[in-house]
């Protein structure tokens, strides 16, 4: 991969970018890039994503069995709607125990500007 470069990616490795992408997160991505998962067309009718579907399910499956959730949801993948929906539901487990009040999150100075809208919005 470190010989491919980032142009193998399509992507560009600019340090002060706030959004950059780092090699061990570029490498993480290479996988789905390959045809037989980046091909599939998004409307593509159900019984030709048989393969996707049983994919998602042990996914899923795993996630849960790790977890100890009763659920998982493979959305959102982004960034900023993942720690959203993770603070939500670390909010959800705290309140569940009856401890609501247990509703600091620590964000470093150094966190990018989606991370402490995500938190400001959870504050009480």
């Amino acid at each position: 991969m470190e010989q491919a470069g980032a142009d193998a990616l399509g992507l560009m490795f600019y340090e002060p970018s706030p959004r950059n992408v780092s090699l061990n997160a570029a490498a993480e991505m290479f996988p789905v890039s390959w045809p037989e998962f980046a091909k599939i067309h998004p409307f593509a009718p159900l019984e030709q994503t048989r393969g996707y579907q049983k994919l998602f399910e042990e996914l899923e499956s795993w996630l849960k069995e790790i977890t100890g959730f009763a659920g998982i949801s493979l959305q959102p993948n982004a960034g900023s709607q993942g720690e959203y929906a993770g603070l939500l539901a670390i909010s959800a487990y705290h309140e569940s125990r009856s401890e609501k009040h247990r509703n600091v999150c620590l964000i470093p100075t150094s966190a990018q500007q989606s991370r402490i809208e995500t938190s400001v919005r959870l504050s009480p």
